[in-house]
Formats: C-alpha cells, structure tokens, sequence
C-alpha cells in the first residue's frame, strides 16, 4: 500500500529545479527531510497509531534518498494492522490519518521552498 501527498505547486518547483538544478536540490531535499519530521510529530501513541506492545510505534522509520522520502512502520505486521485481516482484526488505517495531519504543515514547508528557489534564482 502506497500514500502520498500532492505537493501545491509541485510543477513550480519542477521548473526551478529545471532551471537551476544545482540551487534547487539542497532546498528541495531540506524540504523533504522536514516533511519526515512533521510525520514523525504525528505519530503519536493510540494517536493514531495503536499500542499494544509499543513495536509498532517504534518501527517506524524515515527513509530518504535523493528528492525522495519515506516514512514507514517497519513492523512485519503494520499492514495487517492497518488494513485488517479477515480472521477478525479491523481496519485501523492509522497511515491514512498520519498523511492527513501532516499535509497542511507538510504544503507550507514546500511553499517556503519554492520561495526560497524563487529569491535564489532571481538573486
């Protein structure tokens, strides 16, 4: 399973990063970096992510590369977790949620960005 956020503005930042790739991509990966933050602010305990053991809480992991990002429960059973099984356990799509808290932060961080590409390119 796979969520992910539109950024505002994405084609903005594409076209920065076109013109100035070398300006660009330090602000950008600073961006994506920040945005795992926000996820990892909204990962709380039974806020969304239930607690049974605290495994699944503390699984979870920021993967970054160049101008990319991820963050992940690294627990073999998360996604059972998340999207039930048929032998009973319920959906509990405490992914879903954390996307949902993080996006507003998450679209201001990348309108900062695009600031920031917007002064250092014009400069």
């Amino acid at each position: 399973m796979q969520l992910a956020i539109e950024i505002k503005n994405l084609d903005k930042l594409e076209e920065a990063f076109r013109k100035a790739p070398a300006i660009a991509e330090p602000i950008i990966q600073r961006a994506l970096q920040a945005s795992s933050a926000i996820f990892a602010k909204n990962t709380l305990k039974d806020d969304p992510v239930p607690w049974r053991t605290g495994n699944l809480l503390h699984s979870f992991r920021s993967i970054e590369g160049r101008l990319e990002t991820r963050w992940l429960p690294t627990a073999h059973y998360a996604i059972y977790v998340h999207e039930g099984t048929s032998r009973g356990i319920k959906p509990n799509p405490f992914m879903k949620t954390i996307l949902d808290k993080s996006v507003d932060d998450i679209n201001a961080i990348f309108v900062q960005a695009l600031d920031q590409l917007s002064q250092a390119i014009t400069s």
